[in-house]
């Protein structure tokens, strides 16, 4: 009976997922994703025979984040397996389509977690311009979940348990989980759930102010579920192991607010305002090569873009002004118009304010955004360059 239990024991710990998952509201949560950090795994033992992928690089010094280094010195033993050969030619196929990783990322939060065989939910996200790769995605998840077995991934996340809670704790301090519903109070739209993932393993190049956040989209019955996925964004010292750690890597507020805050924001505007793209393309004359110059530094380089990094940032600042945090929008001000130099914010602040004085008229944001299409479309080319003017 001894022997059995063992036996049981020992199976359980090589096949069973550290899981960890802090409910920060009844629909705000912040977890360590399984399938994200064995994908990142195995993506830098592959990348030894592909050389690169998007930040992950051969060769390259990656000590400054903990995970990603400890996690491929004990992986390593493992990278000419014939299951990471095989991860290697598909990521190769997927790198050859897309160019980056974002698809698979999106794909894999869609899934069970492994061990765990399946869709999250009812379905895959499908990509329709490459359904040929719906194919390699499935066929890349069955590889990654036997390297899971195989690696004995999951006894490594458990076994670092205070690295990955310290993370989530990092993080958690710095996000504000009440501004999830006065967003949606603003917009007039709710989602089921809003879903933060950390991800230790995905490697970022060594740098100051250097980290990925990327927004995946889970597909559910109630409807689709905003999420984030983070990477860490502080460069550590290298300690000699990963329980030497007390900083984790996530400690930064002004990244923890911009992914969460903005980030989600992106929810909300991005669906309603593509139904306008052939205005906004048409009034590309209001890209000024003044605000061009201001903005490009800020990756926002044509005016169909410039529109929707306005009405989020926009929206941030009404949602802050709607809970009565003045403080905060005067530091949303300070930093989306002066430092971000988008210099149209205060034009729409006034506008807006017709729109939150009559909701019963405008419901939601949706009901109001031909109003601001409309407003932005009355502009002329010597208005913006003003306002470039005043707040450059």
């Amino acid at each position: 009976m001894k022997k059995i239990t063992l036996v049981i024991f020992l199976l359980s710990a090589q096949y069973s997922f550290a899981q960890y998952k802090d409910q920060l509201s009844t629909k705000v949560s912040v977890a360590i994703n399984t399938n994200l950090e064995t994908y990142f795994f195995a993506e830098k033992l592959a990348v030894e025979h592909m050389n690169d992928f998007v930040f992950d690089h051969r060769g390259w010094d990656y000590t400054h984040q903990p995970i990603v280094h400890y996690g491929f010195l004990h992986f390593y033993p493992y990278v000419n397996a014939p299951v990471i050969t095989k991860i290697s030619a598909l990521l190769q196929q997927i790198k050859n389509t897309y160019h980056d990783n974002s698809p698979t990322l999106n794909y894999l939060v869609n899934q069970k977690e492994f061990p765990s065989r399946g869709s999250l939910f009812d379905g895959d996200p499908i990509d329709p311009d490459h359904l040929e790769m719906r194919i390699v995605l499935a066929e890349l998840t069955d590889s990654l979940r036997s390297f899971y077995k195989f690696a004995n991934v999951g006894v490594f996340i458990k076994e670092n348990a205070p690295f990955y809670q310290g993370a989530l704790k990092e993080v958690e301090k710095d996000i504000d989980a009440s501004s999830f519903p006065a967003l949606e109070k603003w917009y007039g739209k709710t989602y089921p759930q809003y879903c933060i993932y950390l991800t230790p393993g995905m490697p970022i190049t060594k740098g100051e102010d250097n980290y990925r956040g990327f927004g995946p989209r889970i597909i559910s019955p109630k409807g689709v579920i905003p999420a984030m996925i983070m990477s860490s964004d502080q460069m550590l010292p290298l300690k000699s192991d990963l329980s030497s750690y007390t900083s984790f890597g996530f400690d930064n507020a002004g990244v923890t607010h911009f992914l969460t805050k903005h980030e989600i924001g992106h929810s909300f505007v991005n669906p309603i305002i593509e139904r306008y793209a052939i205005q906004l393309k048409k009034d590309s004359g209001l890209f000024t090569p003044a605000l061009k110059q201001i903005l490009a530094p800020h990756y926002i380089n044509d005016w169909y873009v410039c529109v929707i990094e306005h009405l989020v940032r926009l929206g941030e600042i009404r949602t802050a002004v709607s809970m009565k945090n003045f403080k905060e929008a005067d530091r949303l001000r300070q930093l989306h118009i002066h430092g971000e130099k988008c210099v149209l914010i205060p034009m729409l602040e006034i506008k807006i304010r017709a729109y939150e004085l009559d909701r019963k008229r405008y419901p939601n944001f949706e009901s109001y955004l031909p109003e601001l299409i409309s407003f932005l479309h009355s502009l002329s080319p010597s208005t913006i360059n003003e306002q470039v003017k005043k707040f450059n």
